[in-house]
């Protein structure tokens, strides 16, 4: 049977190992929230970037029909007039 003493010392070695065990899984933790953030933050970044890109090809696009079709509505009118002519 253990002693008084002996028994103190493994619940001191006890609660070290604990106390240790504590503190790893924390920093364990931390560090797993620390790079889940950071991959986050890079995702939201990227697809900013995409939207954006997206956002001036849509634009562009729109630009481009709006230019042909003032073009277009320009040279109906003109082909109207030389055929009454």
């Amino acid at each position: 049977m253990l002693g008084h003493e002996q028994l103190i010392e493994f619940a001191i070695a006890l609660f070290g190992s604990a106390v240790f065990a504590l503190i790893g899984f924390v920093w364990k933790i931390s560090h797993k929230v620390n790079s889940v953030t950071t991959r986050l933050d890079s995702l939201v970044e990227m697809q900013r970037k995409d939207s954006e890109s997206i956002r001036r090809d849509i634009d562009m696009i729109i630009d481009n029909v709006d230019k042909n079709r003032e073009w277009t509505t320009s040279r109906m009118m003109s082909i109207v007039r030389d055929s009454k002519e």
